[in-house]
């Protein structure tokens, strides 16, 4: 389909398609360890499971609340027995959360993967209505966990590591006046993790923006039902 409104992809997904299978070979995570922020729900919880399904053999899940990352790690070994998967409670705006997580969770062994994923809203007044404080603590909280997640990764990364920074398409549109912390956020977190490829040649960086999902952070946005339309993320 069309995308329904200004998009660099050309051809508009909302449903799962043959080229993203996790069961392609050329796809395969076969003996990967693989990290995944805000890894309890939605987007970070599927992408957790299509890593199990793509051959992973230990996946850590990080996020604030523990039940969910619990509920999680169960239904991937559930479905996916020889799959290691680690629950970790973790803030990723807390730096030494984060060091002590990748150090336990990389052990002697190395991490090939990273999925920067976890995020705040901040703030949804309108930028000429927002609370200063408000609007910088959602842009600082944002950044903080991007930055303290890049700098774990590398120290415990493979030399042929990915990370993958789940983006937004916020960062560089604008759709409602309410997205004003979060906008300037995402693109300050594009750029961060821009600037760690360039300064190690060896890491490789993507960006994914996976549309309007309807999650949790997506309903508090009100992100479904504003626009009128919804993105499949399973």
């Amino acid at each position: 389909m069309t995308a329904p409104f200004p998009s660099p992809t050309k051809t508009w997904h909302t449903e799962k398609y043959q080229s993203i299978d996790p069961t392609r070979p050329e796809l395969s995570a076969r003996g990967k360890t693989v990290v995944v922020t805000g890894g309890g729900t939605g987007i970070g919880a599927e992408t957790a499971r299509y890593f199990a399904e793509a051959g992973a053999s230990r996946i850590a899940l990080l996020g604030r609340r523990e039940q969910p990352l619990l509920d999680t790690k169960a239904s991937i070994e559930q479905k996916f027995p020889n799959v290691e998967v680690l629950a970790a409670p973790t803030d990723v705006a807390n730096k030494a959360e984060v060091d002590a997580t990748f150090a336990k969770f990389a052990g002697t062994g190395k991490i090939h993967v990273v999925v920067s994923n976890a995020a705040v809203v901040g703030p949804l007044p309108s930028i000429n209505d927002v609370d200063p404080e408000k609007f910088f603590d959602g842009v600082e909280t944002n950044i903080k966990g991007a930055l303290h997640v890049a700098h774990a990764f590398l120290r415990h990364a493979s030399p042929d590591a990915v990370a993958i920074n789940v983006s937004s398409s916020a960062a560089h549109l604008n759709f409602v006046p309410g997205f004003a912390s979060y906008s300037v956020a995402k693109l300050a977190v594009y750029r961060l993790w821009d600037t760690l490829a360039f300064a190690n040649p060896g890491l490789s960086v993507f960006h994914v923006q996976p549309g309007v999902v309807d999650t949790d952070m997506n309903r508090e946005a009100g992100g479904v039902a504003a626009l009128g339309m919804e993105d499949n993320g399973k």
